[in-house]
């Protein structure tokens, strides 16, 4: 079966995407594709996290609303500070956001004021004041027939400097060992000590080209090297040492072979070690 595709132009997913700090969306469900039912959305969007619900109709308004929390058919409604309503061809300043709930039943996104996939059919219910107050011919230009709806999750991109905290913060679990060595493998020109590079370089806030790089037809690199990584300003390691050495080459005899990889697996390589290929 082929992918599922999203209705959305590239320009309407950036719009979407804005609304959220660093985000993606993932499709999770289409009603074209799997069905105009209640049972069909839920199978698909339960237990996924925030999601937004896009609805399309004939008037060329696409609209919908955002939850924060998981559908799961508790029964109940939910109060949600970041729920809201959209439309994309409102204004900012004209998204409906707050009164933040939703209802978490059997049928399809309740909204409360906006009600998807309506007894198992394209039909949708709007009743603007039940949990939002809302314009219907700014929301859906009073056009209630779907032609089409699709569920998206919301997937957050940590900030880099969340990532960068992470990293520096992390400790084994093997409280005897201190650091973490990472040994990098990968085919000649791969770009193993561009990486070391490029992360050093993000650490300590400057460009930095410690490892030795460039393109050639065998490895630039001869040599096992351990490089520790930096942190910017205080100059304090992190509690990871990446190791470099020379690619894989296909030919027999030629660059990294298994009996290297082995050992230094084992950890009975020394930093400078000159690998076996270039005895």
């Amino acid at each position: 079966m082929s992918a599922v595709k999203s209705n959305l132009s590239k320009e309407q997913e950036r719009m979407l995407c804005s609304m959220f700090d660093r985000a993606k969306l993932s499709l999770l469900f289409k009603a074209s594709v799997h069905g105009y039912s209640g049972s069909s959305f839920h199978q698909k969007c339960d237990n996924q996290g925030p999601t937004i619900t896009v609805a399309y109709n004939n008037s060329g308004l696409v609209y919908g609303g955002y939850v924060s929390k998981d559908f799961a058919q508790t029964g109940q409604d939910v109060y949600d500070e970041k729920a809201f309503l959209f439309s994309l061809d409102c204004r900012s300043e004209d998204i409906i956001l707050r009164q933040c709930s939703f209802y978490n039943v059997n049928t399809g996104p309740n909204f409360g004021g906006l009600v998807f996939l309506n007894n198992n059919g394209t039909q949708v219910s709007s009743k603007p004041g039940t949990f939002y107050n809302f314009d219907p011919a700014l929301i859906h230009g009073n056009d209630l027939n779907l032609i089409e709806l699709e569920v998206y999750r919301e997937i957050k991109y940590a900030h880099f400097s969340e990532l960068m905290e992470t990293i520096k913060s992390w400790k084994p679990i093997i409280t005897s060992v201190s650091k973490a060595q990472v040994l990098l493998v990968g085919p000649v020109g791969a770009g193993k000590s561009s990486f070391f590079n490029s992360l050093s370089s993000v650490f300590r806030g400057h460009v930095t080209s410690q490892a030795v790089t460039g393109s050639a037809g065998t490895s630039v690199t001869t040599k096992f090297h351990t490089y520790p990584v930096m942190s910017d300003k205080s100059r304090k390691p992190l509690p990871l040492i990446l190791c470099d050495t020379m690619g894989l080459e296909g030919d027999v005899n030629a660059g990294l072979d298994m009996e290297d990889i082995t050992s230094i697996l084992q950890g009975h390589v020394q930093d400078r070690y000159q690998v076996s290929s270039y005895h």
